[in-house]
C-alpha cells in the first residue's frame, strides 16, 4: 500500500468534505471487492476472525471489562461474552494439562488462566507454555543469572528431578515465583519523575546485564540485520500494499548511515508495561527475557516509548504530552549510561524501523490488522522524525 496525501490525488472538495468526518488521521482505503478472489476472501476472513478472538480474550484475561472490550471491537457485550466463553471452552484440555505439569515441579493449587500461555498457581507460582524451546532457555539463563547478581526477577522453581524448566515430548514449561507487584499502570497519572526513573529503571538492567555478559548465553542480533533480510523480504512481498519498497529503502538507508556509531550490548529487546512489575508505586521488578539478545542498546527506550502509544483508550498517552516523556526516559537513562549524540539522534529512524519490524512480522502472520496499526505508529514516528531529534539532543546535559 502507497502512502500518499489525499490532497495530491482528490478533489479539494472531496477533501473537505472527508475532513469534516476525521482530520489529521491515515484512512486506509480497501480493495475493491471485484479484486479480491473469493477463496482469499474466506480464508482471510478465517484468519482475521481467529486472531481477533484470542486477542479479545487476552484483553479478557488481564481484567478489561466486557464493557471495553466490546467497544474496542465494536461489537456487543453479549458477542464479548460469547467470544470469551468460547475461549475458555477451547482453553480447558490446556488448564487439565496444566494441572498435571505443576505436580512435576511438587506444586499444586488454584489454577488461575492469566495469559492464553501462563497461569497462575495459588497467587504464589507462575507458570508460562513455550512453543519455542531454544525462548525458553534463553529466559531461563536469564534469569538465573540475573537472580544470582540480586537483580529483581522471578526466582525459577526447579522440578522434582532437579531440572530448571519441564520438558516432555514438546512440553516445554517454567514455573517460577510470583513476584510482588502489578504491571498494571495508568500512565496518564504518572509524573515527570516517574518517566525519568522508568529510563533509569532501563539503565539498570542495561548494567546488570553488563556485569554478567559472560554468564549469558545470548543471541546475537541486529536491527539492521533484521532490516536488509527477512524484514524487506516480508514488505517487499506485498506489492506496495503497505509501503514502498522506495520507502523502505530509505529508512534503511538512514538506520545503515548510524549503526555502527551506536553503542551494542544486551537487552531486554520487549520492554513494555507488561514485563515491568510496580508495588506500591515503586518498581518491584523485571520478567519475561524470552526474547533478549544483544542489539543496539537505544531499541529498548524506543521499543518502551512506542509501547506507550498502544496502551488501551483509558490509558493511552497524549501524543503532545508523548514527546515530554521521551525527554523525560532519556535524561533519566543518561543519568546512568552516557549516551552519545548520535544514539540520541537515531531515536527516530530505530523507532521507524521497530515499526516496520512489526509491519512485516503481523504480514508474516497474516494480521492484516495489527500490520496496519503498526504502519500507523511508523507514520506517526516518521511525520515527527525532526520533533524526536528534537526532544532528546537539545538537553543541556548531555553536553
Amino acid at each position: 500500500m502507497k502512502y500518499v496525501n489525499a490532497k495530491n490525488i482528490l478533489p479539494q472538495k472531496l477533501v473537505d468534505e472527508i475532513m469534516e468526518y476525521v482530520d489529521g488521521v491515515y484512512i486506509y482505503i480497501p480493495k475493491k471487492d471485484s479484486n479480491i478472489k473469493p477463496r482469499e476472501r474466506s480464508n482471510d476472513y478465517k484468519i482475521e476472525m481467529k486472531i481477533r478472538d484470542i486477542n479479545i480474550y487476552e484483553h479478557y484475561l488481564i481484567g478489561m471489562s466486557y464493557e471495553d472490550i466490546a467497544t474496542m471491537y465494536c461489537l456487543s457485550e453479549k458477542s464479548i461474552r460469547r467470544i470469551v466463553l468460547s475461549q475458555k471452552k477451547r482453553m480447558e484440555p490446556e488448564k487439565m494439562k496444566v494441572e498435571q505439569i505443576i505436580n512435576e515441579f511438587g506444586v499444586t493449587g488454584d489454577i488461575k488462566q492469566i495469559y492464553t500461555s501462563a497461569w497462575e498457581i495459588d497467587n504464589k507460582y507462575v507458570l508460562k507454555k513455550y512453543t519455542d524451546v531454544s525462548e525458553l532457555q534463553r529466559n531461563v539463563n536469564v534469569l538465573s543469572v540475573l537472580y544470582a547478581e540480586n537483580v529483581p526477577v522471578p526466582k525459577i522453581i526447579n522440578t522434582n528431578d532437579g531440572k530448571m524448566y519441564y520438558d516432555n515430548e514438546g512440553e516445554y514449561c517454567v514455573l517460577t515465583e510470583k513476584l510482588q507487584g502489578s504491571n498494571i499502570v495508568n500512565v496518564n497519572k504518572c509524573d515527570e519523575q516517574w518517566f525519568f526513573n522508568m529510563g533509569r529503571i532501563i539503565a539498570k538492567l542495561h548494567i546488570a546485564f553488563d556485569a554478567c555478559e559472560n554468564k549469558i548465553q545470548y543471541w546475537n542480533n541486529s536491527l539492521l540485520g533484521e532490516m536488509e533480510s527477512w524484514i524487506k523480504k516480508n514488505i517487499e512481498e506485498t506489492n506496495d500494499e503497505y509501503i514502498s519498497v522506495d520507502e523502505l529503502d530509505s529508512v534503511i538507508y538512514e538506520l545503515k548511515k548510524v549503526d555502527d556509531k551506536l553503542s551494542r550490548g544486551l537487552i531486554h529487546r520487549d520492554v513494555h508495561l507488561g514485563n515491568f512489575l510496580f508495588y506500591n508505586n515503586k518498581f518491584s521488578g523485571y520478567i519475561d527475557f524470552d526474547l533478549s539478545q544483544k542489539n543496539i542498546r537505544v531499541f529498548d527506550i524506543c521499543y518502551f516509548m512506542l509501547g506507550l502509544l498502544l496502551e488501551e483508550e483509558e490509558n493511552k498517552v497524549d501524543e503532545n504530552k508523548w514527546f515530554e516523556y521521551l525527554t523525560y526516559v532519556v535524561k533519566g537513562y543518561n543519568s546512568l549510561i552516557k549516551m552519545s549524540d548520535d544514539e540520541c539522534k537515531s531515536i527516530a529512524v530505530v523507532m521507524e524501523s521497530i515499526e516496520l519490524l512489526f509491519v512485516a512480522y503481523f504480514i508474516g502472520e497474516h494480521d492484516d490488522k495489527a500490520a496496519r496499526d503498526s504502519l500507523q505508529l511508523y507514520r506517526f514516528c516518521k511525520d515527527n522524525h525532526d520533533r524526536i531529534i528534537k526532544c532528546v539532543s537539545n538537553i543541556s546535559f548531555l553536553k
